[in-house]
């Protein structure tokens, strides 16, 4: 009988309706810059958008043109109510193009941290994902200003 019954909570907790996606964002976009520099512009970028670029950045492989580092942002949840949320940000990049990957979204309530999936994915998922998107605006916006900077 406890054999049954491990057996059908096993089936009923695999279910594939109940298992919930991980919430990725991923922005891909091209830009005209060789891929050493579009590495070495990205570094600069965290860098100077965050406070301490040593506890942001987890790995930069140059050879394999990948930074993945730790992101913080506030989100608006409700009128008024604004949550920290944390993150992880993968920059890819290969000439011409890169490639930012939003994943492990956590959000920072009085109780604690909670993942996004757990929260209600209706209303804060694309409020989340708005704000990624101004994120890749920002990197964007640097990449531009970078690309058209002169020697000093």
């Amino acid at each position: 009988m406890k054999r049954r019954a491990a057996i059908v909570a096993l089936v009923v907790l695999s279910a594939p309706g109940l298992a919930q996606d991980a919430f990725v964002v991923e922005v891909i976009r091209d830009f005209e810059m060789p891929r050493d520099r579009l590495f070495d512009t990205a570094l600069l970028w965290l860098a100077e958008s965050s406070r301490s670029s040593k506890s942001v950045i987890d790995l930069k492989d140059k050879e394999l043109g990948t930074i993945i580092g730790n992101g913080t942002s506030t989100l608006g949840i409700a009128w008024g109510v604004n949550v920290p949320m944390s993150f992880k940000l993968k920059i890819d990049v290969k000439d011409n193009k890169y490639r930012l990957t939003f994943s492990q979204v956590q959000l920072n309530f009085d109780y604690g941290l909670k993942p996004i999936e757990q929260s209600n994915r209706a209303s804060v998922e694309p409020k989340a994902r708005q704000q990624f998107e101004e994120v890749a605006a920002s990197f964007h916006a640097y990449l531009t200003a970078n690309a058209k900077a002169k020697a000093w």
